[in-house]
């Protein structure tokens, strides 16, 4: 999408909202609290605030710096203003914790978007609620739980909720046959292009889809082995034109529709017949043992979870649908940008990679497949992913939607109606929180001296309270058990000169990738 035709629409979207805009008395509850800092701006609308910001990221400026920037200016809670519409940013714990927890229900689901995705998007109307954030997604997710809130959301996790428990995958068979395929890709790279960078994000965004479609369908997609494959190049298609809708106002009107309508129906051809084909076999088992009950050998994907509830529940073929494309995209991405941003870290810090290597051998040996007992006694190694979650959170901003006035603990006033995000990225960042070394990618401050210090709504990578992620120990099983057979059977070090470009629109990736070096270690068994 072109910026000049975002920067138009913009402009002309908040001309049109700011004569129409009628200006509203203060409250009582806005005149007893503190006006939020707002960084200055000397043009109507804010506008030389608003386009440097957009041209900033759009000229490849990495966003969450450009706000960390802002915050160390103005403080941690701070008005991005643009165009005459508020945008709030909250760093500080007491007020993530607010938002997330202690008053969770004024602030609805905003749908994560990126601040510069949010900032465009309220221009249009100053009263935009969530209904407008959901039909931006509708057509890709529906109703499921990425894309609700209230009622909607509370029954489908808490009927999701016991399958992401531990004991559905203890075992870890499923992860380790996936990543026996990642290690057939990557074998196949070093015998076809040796000595040469492996560019790994694209590499783990098809692994996490293939082994997320089976942990959720029962089926893989197969992206690892055709990176060609339809559903993942429609479901990459369907994310892609979802961001922009927030990015464009107007964007009913301006954003082409017809491939994207293709790109859904091909991903429903597929989760469609995969839903029909377990509701016969549902639905066989009914009528031959006269229950509904899941199966009992601990291997039911989360749709026959669903299923083996439909008849109190009463779903049907689009709800369902709908459910399993949300969970597939919450857990397929932040598990593959995890674990880009590990590596890149490991081969960035040697020594860090050398003890890690160290701990690998001594508690699992070079060639045992770790299972789910093995990877909880590699303390080191936990230390190591909570530090990437902390320096390299996947999901660097999280949005929501006040629906009535509010004040934050620290005393200012958030005004019904405008968009409050909390940044993980940046707040993870703050010297005040995290010392003088804050940007310093250290995994002792998470080892027993001192993790101690580490205070709640602090470290935020998986969101918290009610809607902490569900899928955040399966995160961690993944990345482990990934990360440990890699670095038992390769070598891995820096590609030199290069350098990634984080951006953070969903889901925090590299623009251009993520590239190592790779080579096989002498004593794998290949």
């Amino acid at each position: 999408m072109h910026p000049g035709l975002i920067l138009g629409t913009t402009a002309a979207a908040a001309l049109l909202a700011y004569a129409l805009k009628r200006k509203k008395p203060k409250t009582e509850l806005e005149a007893e609290s503190v006006t939020i800092p707002t960084p200055p701006s000397y043009l109507p609308l804010q506008l030389d605030t608003s386009l440097y910001y957009i041209f900033a990221v759009f000229g490849g400026m990495n966003e969450m710096e450009l706000i960390r920037d802002v915050a160390a200016m103005y403080g941690n809670t701070l008005n991005l203003r643009g165009f005459n519409q508020d945008f709030i940013i909250v760093l500080d714990p007491s007020s993530i914790q607010h938002i997330l927890a202690k008053n969770q229900p004024n602030y609805e689901k905003g749908k994560g978007a990126s601040a510069l995705a949010l900032s465009l998007a309220v221009t249009i109307n100053a009263e935009r609620r969530g209904p407008e954030f959901q039909a931006i997604f509708h057509e890709f997710l529906g109703s499921g739980i990425f894309n609700a809130d209230g009622d909607t959301w509370k029954t489908q996790r808490q009927l999701a909720r016991p399958h992401f428990q531990t004991s559905e995958f203890r075992d870890s068979a499923l992860i380790n046959r996936h990543v026996d395929l990642l290690i057939q890709a990557i074998d196949k790279h070093i015998a076809n292009k040796p000595d040469t960078p492996l560019e790994i994000q694209s590499l783990f965004c098809r692994f996490t889809l293939d082994e997320a479609s089976e942990f959720l369908f029962g089926e893989t997609v197969n992206a690892l082995q055709n990176e060609s494959n339809e559903f993942a190049t429609a479901f990459n298609y369907a994310q892609s034109i979802s961001a922009w809708r927030f990015r464009v106002p107007l964007w009913r009107y301006i954003i082409p529709t017809r491939r994207y309508k293709k790109e859904i129906k091909r991903l429903d051809d597929f989760v469609y017949k995969i839903i029909d084909n377990a509701m016969a076999r549902q639905q066989e088992r009914t009528e031959n043992q006269g229950t509904a009950a899941e199966d009992q050998d601990g291997n039911a994907t989360l749709l026959d979870h669903f299923l083996s509830q439909q008849q109190e529940h009463n779903f049907d073929r689009e709800y369902l649908r709908h459910m399993l494309l949300n969970f597939l995209l919450a857990g397929r991405d932040t598990t593959a940008s995890l674990l880009s941003w590990t590596l890149w870290q490991l081969v960035q810090h040697p020594h860090v990679l050398d003890r890690l290597n160290q701990e690998i051998m001594e508690v699992v040996g070079p060639t045992t497949v770790p299972v789910y007992d093995d990877i909880k006694k590699l303390r080191y190694q936990k230390q190591v992913v909570n530090e990437v979650l902390r320096l390299c959170p996947p999901v660097p901003f999280n949005v929501r939607q006040s629906v009535e006035e509010d004040i934050l603990p620290n005393g200012y006033y958030v005004p019904p109606g405008v968009p409050v995000t909390y940044s993980a990225y940046v707040t993870h960042r703050l010297p005040e929180l995290w010392g003088e070394d804050a940007l310093v990618f250290d995994p002792d401050r998470w080892g027993p001296e001192r993790v101690g210090s580490i205070k709640p709504f602090m470290f935020v990578p998986f969101h918290a309270g009610p809607r902490i992620c569900l899928g955040q120990n399966l995160a961690y099983t993944t990345a482990q058990i990934t990360l440990t057979r890699l670095l038992q059977h390769y070598e891995i070090r820096a590609s030199g000169g290069f350098e990634p470009e984080p951006y953070g629109d969903i889901v925090l990736f590299s623009r251009n990738g993520v590239e190592v070096m790779i080579r096989k270690k002498s004593y794998s068994e290949d």
